[in-house]
């Protein structure tokens, strides 16, 4: 052999290892958190994840041109099953409602069409490692594993109070390990388990076979101890199913009857859990599993009728991936404020998400994939590439994780590594359908293109890094500069102004409806703490807080928050500027049924004096939102700015009784006053203890509650709590000395 190929072969070694290292390293994404950016849990890992499977994109491409027996074989069904919802998503992007959200998501989700393009090459590329000669297919899933598995063992540790490489925020009640959320867990936990016990069905050393299975019960654990319900009923149904599978296809007799007997057996067991459901333990995760009436529940289910109500306006392609906050806001039910408060931008069922933002042409080629996924097992086990356990498990794994699908959605480490299992079954697939003839003519793997492998290559390089910055660093710096930005609100609005600022002219930031949001909540707080000590500095941080959410909403109009959000903006500079009214319609007419829109209306028309207009808004949404403490507040403002304090008293009483409870003693500082005034110091003390529970670190509190001891002639009483008043302030301890010197000797 010379010297010439030895240094091509060479050369092609090494860039293999190369691409199988990037691979790889993209697996670890699952594990990163920078707190430095804003959501730090999603975005860290889908930065980087992104960055690895773009950096091995020219050493992919420069590998299928050079080697043409690692190119995707395209008769192979679930290849093109992959493709089409690729394509299908990028075709729904632009025919959509919003196409920057659809194509690059956003910061809280880090979705869109973008992400799935870089799923669909991680597929592809776990395809090609299958394909190419040497054991790297073997060692990438054992490294899956390997790198799963330290995610697994972070949340145990925390569970079991040792140390962990990330601190878990879930922790003590639930883990979540370096996911931060353990839905995110419950899921991340599905494949590997099964892969894991798929390899110790294939080892042959009893050792190694000891170590996946407890490696597979690990998984487990952690997957168990994130209570997550989905994934744990995902478990149980998938199980069941392949169970019954494996004994259909079984020659056994003995074991068919012996197995169907256990199905009837337990068939009857979890029938008779969700019968008498209301008598497992309170708490307990065999309740959650077996319980289907809970809050959370019938919260799931509201949304998915919302969800299928939406879906008739868009039927073909829906709104566009990522837009399913058009639908939850445009047909919001009031009745899940009962269950859940949040804004929903996901209806929390993977299948109904891509039917409403992608159309029934979007779940065609998502439902193709899982079919040929299980067409493809079912050739491996028709070519004996697997046994019938093998395949019963990898089955199990493929429902299981379908099944928790249908009461949550995709995130990055989930959706990692279920393309992780598409690329494994691709891979089996094409090994079970190809004719082995042509390898049996030992081809040199030489490429007949010359040049052009290295060529296109190195374009690509250049084009990939590009990309990385524009597309990654670019983005990441303006979720740091957020994050930062909004650190530093209430403690330097100065500093965080310049945050802002620098984050409002970076080249290129996907998401500007969070950054508009979190920009007009520093614009609340700065006007709030700095109004009356910096004018001009509040003025121009309000001034450039509204110029971003303006051409954010010219931009990505359909966002009902941000048109909130811009409204308050409008009111805080003058409340009569038609801009507000303006926005605040705007914001009504994007979120009929939610209450928040409505609310920016109810300042517009109580500063117009229109105040019977404004309670007829609150007194409406009441109605429609009676378990809302906070509109019966708003509805004291009002009274309070007709200087009507008797009803705003009483209509807070009533909240008070229906449990309210306030955030701050500044919520209810009025209230405590008028009991004052009306000689009703019995009341304003309950209300002042209560408050010393609620807000322990204002001095306000304790300072209200000393001179209400005084007035009650308990001085004893109030000179102990003046005494305990811990504060730096001169002057503010120079009038506490005055008070205290006040009180009868």
């Amino acid at each position: 052999m010379n010297k010439k190929l030895i240094n091509i072969l060479g050369m092609k070694k090494f860039i293999q290892w190369v691409f199988f290292s990037l691979v790889v390293l993209s697996l670890t994404a699952s594990w990163w958190v920078f707190k430095d950016l804003l959501f730090p849990y999603v975005t860290s890992k889908a930065f980087f994840f992104r960055i690895c499977i773009e950096l091995a994109l020219p050493l992919y491409i420069y590998l299928l041109l050079e080697n043409k027996q690692l190119r995707p074989n395209w008769k192979n069904p679930l290849h093109i099953a992959v493709m089409a919802f690729l394509v299908v998503n990028i075709i729904s992007s632009f025919s959509g409602v919003d196409v920057i959200r659809s194509l690059w998501g956003n910061f809280e989700r880090m979705g869109g069409a973008f992400y799935l393009g870089h799923l669909t090459l991680l597929y592809f590329y776990v395809v090609s490692l299958g394909q190419m000669p040497g054991s790297y297919f073997q060692k990438f899933l054992k490294l899956f594993l390997a790198v799963s598995a330290v995610v697994a063992v972070n949340g145990l540790f925390g569970w079991m109070h040792l140390p962990m490489l990330i601190q878990d925020p879930s922790l003590p009640s639930r883990v979540s390990s370096t996911l931060g959320n353990p839905i995110y867990l419950g899921s991340f936990a599905l494949i590997p388990m099964f892969i894991s016990i798929f390899f110790a069905l294939q080892s042959e050393h009893i050792a190694s076979k000891l170590g996946y299975y407890v490696l597979a019960f690990v998984f487990f654990l952690a997957g168990f101890l994130s209570g997550t319900r989905g994934a744990l009923v995902g478990l149980l149904v998938g199980s069941f199913l392949s169970a019954v599978v494996y004994l259909i296809l079984c020659k056994n007799k003995q074991i068919k009857i012996i197995g169907f007997g256990v199905v009837v057996v337990a068939l009857v067991g979890a029938g008779l859990m969700f019968n008498y459901s209301s008598k497992l333990p309170v708490g307990s995760v065999a309740r959650r599993v077996f319980t289907l009436n809970d809050s959370n529940s019938q919260a799931r289910i509201l949304q998915w009728q919302v969800a299928l109500k939406g879906y008739k306006d868009r039927p073909l392609l829906g709104t566009g991936p990522e837009n399913y906050y058009i639908v939850a806001n445009q047909y919001y039910n009031p009745e899940i404020f009962k269950y859940d408060r949040s804004w929903f931008d996901k209806p929390h069922n993977y299948i109904i998400e891509i039917l409403v933002t992608n159309g029934i042409l979007g779940l065609i080629p998502y439902l193709l994939m899982l079919g040929f996924c299980v067409v493809g097992l079912y050739k491996g086990l028709r070519a004996q590439i697997l046994s019938l356990a093998e395949f019963s498990i990898l089955l199990a794994g493929l429902i299981a994780y379908q099944i928790q699908n249908l009461t949550v959605f995709d995130n990055v480490s989930s959706s990692l590594t279920f393309y992780v299992f598409l690329g494994f079954v691709g891979y089996v697939y094409q090994i079970s359908s190809q004719d082995n003839s042509r390898d049996k003519k030992k081809e040199k793997n030489l490429s007949s293109l010359g040049a052009l492998p290295a060529v296109a290559g190195g374009v690509a390089v250049v084009v990939v890094l590009y990309v990385v910055y524009a597309a990654n660093f670019a983005p990441m710096s303006a979720a740091k500069n957020i994050n930062y930005g909004f650190a530093y609100a209430s403690v330097n609005p100065e500093k965080a102004l310049e945050y802002f600022d620098y984050m409002a002219n970076l080249p290129f930031n996907f998401d500007k409806t969070e950054s508009a949001n979190r920009y007009a909540d520093f614009a609340n707080i700065a006007v709030r703490n700095i109004a009356t000590k910096d004018q001009a500095l509040a003025v121009n941080i309000l001034d450039k807080a509204i110029s971003f959410a303006e051409s954010t909403v010219e931009a990505q109009g359909k966002y009902s928050i941000t048109w909130q959000r811009l409204g308050g903006l409008y009111i805080m500079k003058n409340v009569n500027d038609p801009k507000a009214e303006s926005a605040a319609k705007k914001a009504i007419e994007l979120a009929p049924s939610r209450e928040e829109p409505y609310m920016n209306l109810v300042q517009i028309r109580a500063s117009q004096g229109k105040y019977p207009e404004a309670e007829k808004i609150l007194l409406d949404l009441q109605k429609t939102f009676p378990t809302d403490f906070v509109l019966k507040t708003q509805q004291a403002v009002l009274y309070r700015m007709q200087s009507k304090l008797p009803e705003a008293v009483a209509i807070m009483e009533k909240a008070f009784a229906d449990g309210y409870g306030f955030a701050s003693y500044g919520d209810v500082s009025w209230m405590a006053e008028y009991y004052i005034n009306s000689k009703q110091l019995d009341k304003a003390l309950v209300l002042q203890e209560r408050a010393v529970k609620i807000d322990s670190n204002n001095v306000e509190v304790y300072v209200g509650l000393a001179r209400t001891y005084a007035l009650k002639g308990d001085f004893e009483k109030a000179r102990s709590i003046v005494a305990s008043i811990q504060t730096t302030d001169p002057e503010l301890r120079e009038n506490l000395k005055k008070f205290l010197d006040s009180f009868p000797k």
